[in-house]
């Protein structure tokens, strides 16, 4: 073995004296040193980006951060805005109960307005009976006569004669009794004694009857009631009935 180790020992220092073998092996070592520095400089850009993902990674950290900030403004925002919300609603919702109570509060004057510009409209014959069964022509004296018994039942006769006329205009007549309608209310609401008119109810469609009510001129004899054109209240002994038209 060792001579064989000698021998091999002995070839590559031949080898080595080579002026080939010896360019060869400088052209392998400048080739390392070659790689070598080509391995820094490359290791030094994977330095270099590394530090660029890693300077990279805390701004996106940093924008994460600051995203989550923001997030969590805007969740505090969204909730106030939910309640301010809520709030909103709430007082609407009080507004608008509020607004239907005082609309059915005004309903009545609403109502009495319609009537007393209906009544403004009449012929002048009829505007003329009303001030003097009503002392005066204006809303209070109008009013007032919802008051009086007696007064009510001329106001009946009054509008069952404006319909009965041949003549009359369906809108007037609708404006009499509407205002007929108002001073019965009048009187159940004001009365001291507690007397109240019961409305004499009248199914239309139904078979005329003379014993409840009264049919206008034009009527046929026996027929079924199509309209009711002034309605119709009892009093203990006092009745009105209910004026309708039968066809």
């Amino acid at each position: 073995m060792d001579e064989i180790k000698n021998s091999l020992k002995g070839i590559l220092l031949c080898l080595l004296k080579d002026s080939e073998v010896q360019e060869k092996l400088k052209d392998i070592v400048l080739e390392d040193i070659k790689q070598e520095v080509k391995l820094e400089q490359q290791l030094e850009e994977l330095e270099k980006e590394k530090k660029a993902l890693y300077h990279r990674l805390e701004e996106a950290h940093i924008e994460c951060e600051r995203l989550h900030e923001n997030c969590r403004k805007l969740e505090d925002e969204n909730a106030a805005l939910e309640q301010e919300k809520k709030d909103i609603q709430k007082s609407k919702d009080e507004l608008s109960k509020q607004f239907q109570i005082q609309k059915k509060e005004l309903e009545p004057f609403e109502e009495l307005r319609e009537i007393w510009q209906g009544l403004s409209k009449l012929d002048k014959s009829q505007k003329s009976y009303l001030k003097n069964l009503c002392g005066a022509w204006d809303i209070k004296s109008f009013i007032v006569l919802g008051k009086d018994k007696n007064g009510i039942r001329q106001l009946w006769n009054f509008i069952k004669d404006q319909i009965m006329n041949s003549n009359r205009r369906i809108e007037h007549i609708r404006v009499l009794a509407k205002y007929f309608d108002l001073c019965i209310n009048v009187y159940n609401s004001t009365n001291i004694r507690k007397e109240h008119y019961e409305r004499i109810e009248v199914s239309i469609g139904k078979e005329y009857d003379s014993r409840h009510c009264i049919k206008t001129s034009e009527s046929i004899v026996n027929g079924v009631v199509k309209e009711v054109l002034l309605n119709g209240y009892s009093l203990q002994d006092d009745v009105m009935k209910p004026i309708v038209i039968v066809r």
